[in-house]
């Protein structure tokens, strides 16, 4: 069965402001966690997008959640200050919550962390995003999300695992390793394989 294809924003002819030097897409994760440092309010909610290669330029990141052939797109995350942020200095500001700082540590695969957002042009919300927007809203909300992310934007709610960024088609598969119940996230495109991977969140 033919791969469909999905819209990709914007189109330009100028090289895409999240993809490597080679023109691939920058792939990592996107986590937005709620910081209780109370134990039982909700005080900030900061969101990040950690990646292994360097953003030389604001980008925005679709995050893609689900296991199996269908990915559920939260679309969209921006990183508009392109300095990294460092583990330390986020733990230093939220990491009174134990939660938090355990979450933060587990994470693999990254090399820098971003600040993010929720993307300012709310049109291109998917469902998703306006489910996070909503419970980011709520201040007895403190339920977590994560997701693997890559630096595109979809008008689709979902995706298959295989799908086309940038005219770069990529696959992402997502699985629970079964000795450690790390969530793992395997991109795959050209042929280059990158893995990031996190702890589950705390019942």
């Amino acid at each position: 069965m033919p791969m469909k294809k999905y819209l990709f924003f914007p189109l330009s002819a100028l090289a895409c402001a999240g993809c490597h030097a080679d023109g691939l897409p920058i792939t990592g994760i996107v986590e937005q966690i709620p910081v209780m440092a109370d134990g039982a309010n909700v005080s900030a909610r900061p969101v990040y997008v950690m990646t292994d290669q360097k953003l030389s330029a604001p980008a925005v990141f679709s995050g893609l959640q689900g296991v199996g052939s269908t990915l559920t797109v939260a679309c969209c995350f921006e990183v508009r200050n392109t300095a990294p942020t460092s583990l330390d200095a986020e733990l230093a500001k939220y990491g009174k919550d134990p939660e938090f700082a355990a979450h933060m540590k587990s994470i693999k695969g990254y090399r820098y962390i971003y600040i993010a957002q929720p993307s300012s042009d709310k049109q291109r919300w998917t469902p998703l995003m306006k489910t996070l927007a909503r419970n980011a809203a709520n201040p007895d909300d403190a339920s977590p999300f994560s997701a693997a992310a890559v630096a595109a934007q979809f008008d689709k709610p979902t995706l298959p695992a295989s799908f086309s960024a940038n005219n770069v088609t990529m696959t992402l598969q997502v699985r629970t390793d079964k000795k450690t119940g790390r969530t793992v996230y395997a991109f795959t495109q050209v042929g280059n394989k990158v893995e990031f991977s996190e702890s589950a969140f705390a019942d």
